[in-house]
């Protein structure tokens, strides 16, 4: 199957798309709060996130079907990476795909400020610690979280 694999940044319309991603089990099960989120509350977040220079959410379309979400926190030289998988696309390499193109794409929006990528998984996480291991990133174990980085 011919893949035709874009990144879009995310615009108020994405607003319940993203909602319904977050509060997926499996997604609230792999967060490190792992508490359902009230749409008013992501309604509010939603609003601050686009509001703010230094995130830089984006949506990953398959042709044009939006299959997950990536989001860069930059936090002065680094960027910590949160990205999720749409329930009905998991197991088909899209995590790895993401993370491949997001660096790409950070590269192209010449954010040269930033040099360092940084995710954190919990330990149970293992398609994700698979997803950061497969594109090259750095594995560091911590007592509550793998921590995985990558230089720009």
């Amino acid at each position: 199957m011919k893949r035709s694999l874009w990144l879009r940044r995310a615009c108020q319309g994405d607003l319940d798309l993203l909602f319904e991603w977050a509060n997926d089990d499996v997604v609230r099960a792999n967060a490190f709060h792992t508490e359902k989120i009230p749409y008013e509350n992501h309604v509010k977040w939603f609003e601050k996130m686009m509001a703010d220079a230094s995130v830089y959410q984006y949506v990953l379309c398959d042709g044009g079907t939006p299959v997950g979400q990536i989001r860069l926190n930059v936090q002065g030289s680094e960027a910590l990476i949160d990205y999720s998988v749409a329930p009905k696309q998991r197991k088909r390499g899209y995590g790895s795909e993401m993370l491949r193109m997001i660096q790409a794409q950070f590269a192209a929006d010449k954010r040269s400020h930033v040099t360092n990528l940084v995710g954190q998984v919990k330990y149970e996480n293992r398609a994700s610690a698979r997803a950061f291991e497969k594109c090259g990133f750095r594995r560091k174990d911590w007592p509550e979280y793998i921590q995985y980085e990558k230089e720009m």
